[in-house]
């Protein structure tokens, strides 16, 4: 293959494919149709001379050529990006670029309304796209599949980050239910069946689960879901209490009819981070951006 007749966007192309393994999804990571990516893998698998991406079942799986190179193929073009980033000025009010957000739905919640206000105002060409927070993403800040990642502070420690904003926890039950009164006791708490939030990572315990254990004490969870706004519209209807961030539950009250409750025991704060590739530290859109992310956290 001679390089000077290479299209050298199909490396990025290709990069894409081979992570989302998906041609619909990697069209839109790069803004394309699908009919324009579908052209650019069949232009791939003419240069290499290989199928690169198979269907399996109803999933397209790299073959053993594209296994092969996909870390390298990987590798070149964030050096390619990097590369370009230290040469070309930054203008926030003209510059297109595209950042990747890896948070939970609670975090989306919060900061999606205030940064996209901003960057409509003062970068009208930038664009985020917010994708789910997983046990995986200090290794997709790592390899570059995303940008950044709002995660609570205890979470990948040997990255850089900045701390974004803390919330409280609160106990949420439908209102329409009589068993509550103004009160929750310890012995209601733990009485009623509770549905919970449950992270993607199987080792994950809740602030307030963790708390519980320390003083000899399990909660009776009968149901969980990885969606923190999913929870409070599931609880109306039943007796089943939840413990959510206050923020959220206080946005929430009146759509999902909730009763909030100040738990009956003391429970440490949720600090949430903003943290990065400690390799895109000193680039200048990834610097401002992450000045407008920690900027509208604060504002909270």
């Amino acid at each position: 293959m001679n390089l000077r007749q290479f299209d050298l966007n199909l490396l990025v192309a290709l990069d894409v494919l081979l992570t989302e393994r998906n041609v619909t999804r990697a069209a839109e990571r790069l803004f394309l149709s699908q009919p324009a990516m579908s052209g650019m893998l069949a232009r791939l698998r003419h240069a290499f001379g290989d199928e690169l991406l198979v269907r399996v079942g109803r999933n397209l799986e790299p073959t053993e050529f594209a296994a092969g190179i996909a870390e390298r193929v990987h590798e070149y073009v964030r050096g390619l990006e990097d590369l370009l980033d230290s040469t070309r000025p930054f203008t926030p009010q003209t510059d297109s670029r595209a950042f990747r957000i890896a948070a939970s739905d609670y975090a989306v919640l919060l900061l999606f309304g205030p940064l996209m206000q901003r960057l409509n105002a003062i970068a009208p060409n930038m664009s985020v796209h917010f994708v789910r927070l997983d046990a995986t993403v200090g290794e997709r800040l790592t390899v570059g599949d995303v940008d950044f990642g709002v995660l609570p502070a205890e979470f990948e420690p040997g990255l850089p980050s900045e701390a974004l904003f803390e919330d409280t926890w609160v106990c949420a039950a439908w209102a329409g239910h009589p068993a509550f009164g103004a009160q929750l006791s310890i012995e209601e708490f733990l009485a009623h069946p509770h549905i919970a939030f449950n992270f993607s990572d199987p080792g994950h315990v809740s602030v307030a689960d963790d708390h519980l254990a320390r003083n000899g004490h399990v909660r009776r969870i009968v149901a969980s879901t990885e969606s923190f706004t999913a929870v409070p519209f599931l609880l109306r209807g039943t007796s089943l209490l939840t413990v959510v961030p206050r923020r959220l539950g206080e946005r929430m009250r009146a759509a999902a009819e909730l009763r909030l409750f100040e738990l009956p025991f003391d429970v440490p704060p949720l600090h949430e981070k903003l943290a990065w590739n400690p390799r895109f530290t000193t680039s200048p859109g990834h610097a401002w951006m992450r000045e407008q992310i920690v900027d509208v956290a604060r504002a909270l």
